[in-house]
Formats: C-alpha cells, sequence, structure tokens
C-alpha cells in the first residue's frame, strides 16, 4: 500500500466523522481534530502571550486530500462542536495530495484575532 492509501485509510479508520459544511452543501467525512497545544508559549504566527488572559483556542485538523476547505466560509462539526477553517493547506508528496491540514477556531465566537482593535473609535 502507498502512502496515499496508508494515511488515506488512516484517516478513515481512526478518525472522527465529520460533517463539513460550505453554504448548503454538506460532506459526511472523516478526519482528526484536536486542540491545537501551546508550545513554548508561542501560538500560530509566533505571538507571544501569557496563557489564560486571551481565549484563542484553536484546533487542529487533518482529513482526507478530496475534502475542500475554504478558509473563513467551510465550518467543521463533530462531536456536538463547529469549527470553521481560518488556514488550510495540502501537504503533497511527489505532486500528490496525501492530506490536508487546517487550523480551526470555534464557530461564532468572536476571537481576540478577529478583529482590528485599531479600527475601535473611542466614545
Amino acid at each position: 500500500m502507498g502512502i496515499f492509501n496508508s494515511v488515506r485509510e488512516t484517516i478513515k479508520k481512526y478518525g472522527s466523522s465529520i460533517n463539513i459544511i460550505d453554504g448548503d452543501k454538506v460532506i459526511k467525512s472523516k478526519a482528526f481534530v484536536e486542540p491545537l497545544r501551546y508550545k513554548n508559549r508561542v501560538y500560530i504566527g509566533g505571538e507571544y502571550h501569557c496563557l489564560g488572559f486571551f481565549k484563542k483556542e484553536k484546533y487542529l485538523y487533518v482529513g482526507i486530500a478530496d475534502n475542500k476547505l475554504t478558509e473563513n466560509s467551510t465550518v467543521i462539526e463533530t462531536n456536538g462542536e463547529k469549527y470553521i477553517v481560518k488556514r488550510r493547506e495540502k501537504y503533497y508528496v511527489k505532486d500528490i495530495p496525501i492530506y490536508v491540514w487546517a487550523i480551526l477556531q470555534p464557530y461564532g465566537e468572536v476571537l481576540e484575532d478577529d478583529y482590528d482593535s485599531d479600527t475601535e473609535t473611542a466614545g
């Protein structure tokens, strides 16, 4: 079994059941969705901050390469939770897409990085 089939079968066998929602289109699939852990207090984007001060939950998604994800549009639903895709990329081996990974955040919540505090007006 090649790497493509091996990764695909692993995701299908061990991944969680998910719904990929893009507009009114819903696709049932399997993927891994896990909390993205802090490492040395540096988070995605190289941002350095003290733990516990900002609510910036992020999740890592690893799924089948065939599933199309659109940044800031596609919603992933799994285990009663919904997440929006903030960033996504496909991983390739010899020009063959093997899997797609994405950074997710809880859907419907306004998080610290969803607005630009410089644009706030004084009351």
